[in-house]
Order: structure tokens, then C-alpha cells, then sequence
């Protein structure tokens, strides 16, 4: 098949966080099994341009990408709303909508990866004009938590643009069953099919680095409790901070490492509350980590806890279990099964739920052991890119086919 993606951001965008690596992981392994894909992204890296060619496709592990500039979207030479547009996160493109014209009509598929966005709104309508079947990719942007984030734009913004996309597309794909309600609940009736994220284990089953970790003041005797994301309000990372506050006495020798871009500017407040509370060597704020690093982190914490109020499917959460770390989770992150194969725990989604659940947790250093062998078999078992890529696929198939039984009937 030859298959076009649109996505807001591309590798090496890692600032955006997991859709980066579960899109860009997705379209290599599908090149791996002899499809032809191709990715038309923006230059955006969150809240940074990436370095990259603007003119032409680049080959990024196998898959041919091409990177667009963003404009903005209200072309006024006044500070204030040129700041404002391009503040907007719409990804404005104009030249995208140009090559689509050009590319789609060779496609036999084109997969968009997150709404509210010019790649998913100009790819939609591309497949539109030129006959072909639309997969459509939320990505948790619709649960009802999410949605509450700058509310009133996004609902303007869905009931005109991106519910009749929904409804023209051919099939949608919900990462988790509360996807798949979330489409429901907005009078969708489109097929849904429910394929989550996959991982590549291998990355993740090496023992950390201690050179990697030293610079951060982690030693041996250290539990060190790790949050790994964008420094969000929707992420939690303020709760499991207040929560890791209230216990610090009691666990002399825990740590904290908040992990990730400061996307909203409040690392510095989180810095405040540290020192206040006396725990300024206690808890470490590393900035977005990557490499060798990442891994070393993943494999060294006690524990991972992602306190989120609304996720899709996490992959720092599969990323945490690929490295045999037990998770703390919230229902927000929809991530039933870790608890089903006691791979860890999911609590209520506030301080002191979270604060004795580190409590419990940090006193049984066996039972997380025991919690972190039991992920990595839960991922091994049901998470690999094989097994998700063969959903994908399947849904492509069946897909494609009823778009060529509908052109047939109505032709």
C-alpha cells in the first residue's frame, strides 16, 4: 500500500512528547513490511522550529518525510497578533495544501494523527477531493478532560470542522475504549476500531547507566520516583509533587525526578515549592530527556507515576513497563490493564490518594520488583509494533475495501 500520514510534528521533534515516537514508530514499521509511507508534518517541535528542510522530502529511517514551514495564520505585520496567530497551535502551512494536491492522487490511503490542527484539517480535504479513504487518529484530544483545556475554542472549532470530518472519514481508530466513547459522544457513526500504541522492548531492557544518572545526584541507596512528560497542567506533575511533599520525612532516602519540557513556564514555581519545603536535593528537574539518559531513567526509577488528568495511551507509560518499573497511574491515563496484571496501581486523581499510594508503595521495594517483572510481560505479551501493526493493517484492509463497495455502488 502507499500510504500518505498527517501529522502535526515529525522526529526530531521530541519536545511534542509520545505522538512523536508512536506515529513515527508506526510508519516504520509498516516500511519494515514493505508498505510505502509518507509523512507531511510541520517544522514545530512544541515551542521550538526544527532544523530541517522545508523544500523537498527527506529520508528519515526509511520513511520519506516532508517537514513544511508554519505561517502565520493571521498575516498582520502588528506584534501582538502575529504572536497570537502563531500562538494559536492551528500549525498553519499554506504550501502543505499544494503538494497534498499533488501527492494524494497517488495514495491509496491517507492516516491523520491529531485534530484541531491545518496537517489533519488539509489532509482530510485533500483525500476528500481526490476519492480516497480517510483513517482518522485522535489521539485522547477528545476526552472530556482535554476538551476543557481552552474549551470554548475547541468546541467551535469541532462542531464546524472537525465532525464533518469525522463523518466523511472511513474508519476511526481509538488508541483505548474511552476513545472509542469519546467518538460516540459526539453523535459519530462512523466504524471505529480500537488498536493501541505498540513499543519496541529491545530499547528498553538494558541495565541503566550509572555515569548517565550521576550528574543528578542519584546514588545507589536512593528509591527514585520518576515523572516523565511535558510540564502541563493536564499532566499532573504539580499533584505528584504536592503528594511526594507530604511524605518526604517519612522516605529519607526517595527521590523525585520530574522529567520533561517546561512547556507553560512552571518548572519555576515547582522549584519554588521545593525549596520552601527543604527538599531542594531531593527533587530534580532534568529537562526533556532523550538517549541514553531516558533509558537510564526509565530502568533506575522504583517507580513511574503519571498523575494525568486525561492521556490517550501513554507511551511513557509503555516505555516505563518495557524497563520493568512499576507505574502509579490515574483513570485519566485509561490504562486499566496495569492494574488487572498487577503491573501497578491506579489511584484517585488527587494529593492525598497519590501521597499514600507513595507511601504504600515506597515501604515494598519486593512487591514494586515483583509489579515491574509483571509490565514487561504485559507489554511483551500484548504491546509490540508487530501485533499492533497487523491491527493497523487489518483495519486499512477492511477499510479500503468498503470505500471501493461504496464508489462502486453509488458509480
Amino acid at each position: 500500500m502507499k500510504i500518505l500520514f498527517a501529522v502535526h510534528g515529525y522526529k526530531p521533534a521530541w519536545r511534542i512528547g509520545g505522538p512523536i515516537i508512536s506515529v513515527s514508530s508506526l510508519a516504520e514499521s509498516l516500511v519494515k513490511r514493505g508498505h510505502d509511507v509518507t509523512v507531511f508534518t510541520t517544522d514545530s517541535n512544541l515551542d521550538r522550529t526544527l532544523d530541517v528542510p522545508t523544500d523537498r522530502a527527506v529520508d528519515v529511517e526509511g520513511v520519506k518525510v516532508r517537514y513544511f514551514r508554519r505561517r502565520p495564520l493571521i498575516p498582520m505585520r502588528v506584534p501582538r497578533l502575529e504572536y497570537l496567530s502563531k500562538s494559536l497551535g492551528f500549525l498553519y502551512a499554506p504550501e502543505l495544501k499544494f503538494a497534498l494536491d499533488e501527492w494524494v492522487p497517488s495514495v491509496d490511503l491517507v492516516h491523520t494523527h491529531l485534530p484541531f490542527v491545518y496537517p489533519t484539517y488539509a489532509a482530510a480535504h485533500a483525500a476528500f477531493r481526490h476519492g480516497k479513504p480517510l483513517f482518522y487518529h485522535q489521539r485522547g484530544v477528545f476526552d472530556p478532560e482535554r476538551l476543557k483545556f481552552r474549551s470554548l475554542k475547541k468546541m467551535v472549532y469541532l462542531r464546524l470542522i472537525e465532525v464533518p470530518i469525522l463523518r466523511r472519514a472511513e474508519m476511526l481508530i481509538a488508541l483505548t475504549e474511552a476513545e472509542r466513547s469519546s467518538y460516540t459522544r459526539l453523535g459519530i457513526t462512523t466504524p471505529i476500531r480500537v488498536i493501541p500504541n505498540g513499543i519496541d522492548t529491545h530499547p528498553y531492557s538494558r541495565p541503566p547507566e550509572p555515569d548517565d544518572l550521576a550528574p543528578l545526584g542519584i546514588r545507589p541507596e536512593h528509591q527514585v520516583v520518576l515523572f516523565m512528560g511535558r510540564l502541563h497542567p493536564i499532566k499532573g506533575a504539580d499533584r505528584l509533587l504536592a503528594a511526594f511533599v507530604r511524605i518526604a520525612q517519612r522516605h529519607p532516602d526517595a527521590m523525585l525526578v520530574l522529567a520533561g519540557p517546561d512547556e507553560f513556564g512552571i518548572e519555576q514555581a515547582f522549584r519554588t515549592d521545593v525549596e520552601a519545603a527543604g527538599l531542594g536535593e531531593r527533587v530534580v528537574f532534568p529537562g526533556m530527556v532523550s538517549g541514553s539518559l531516558k533509558h537510564s531513567l526509565l530502568a533506575r526509577a522504583d517507580l513511574f507515576c503519571l498523575p494525568s488528568d486525561a492521556e490517550g495511551f501513554s507511551m511513557a507509560v509503555l516505555e516505563a513497563l518495557a524497563s520493568k518499573t512499576a507505574v502509579l497511574l490515574t483513570p485519566g491515563c485509561h490504562f486499566q490493564e496495569v492494574e488487572r496484571f498487577g503491573a501497578g496501581k491506579i489511584v484517585a486523581n488527587d494529593v492525598p490518594a497519590l501521597a499514600t499510594a507513595l507511601d504504600e508503595l515506597l515501604v515494598a521495594p519486593a512487591i514494586l520488583a515483583a509489579m515491574g517483572a509483571r509490565g514487561q510481560q504485559l507489554v511483551t505479551e500484548r504491546f509490540t509494533w508487530k501485533r499492533i501493526t497487523d491491527a493497523v493493517i487489518e483495519a486499512y484492509e477492511e477499510g479500503i475495501a468498503r470505500h471501493t463497495h461504496g464508489r462502486l455502488v453509488t458509480s
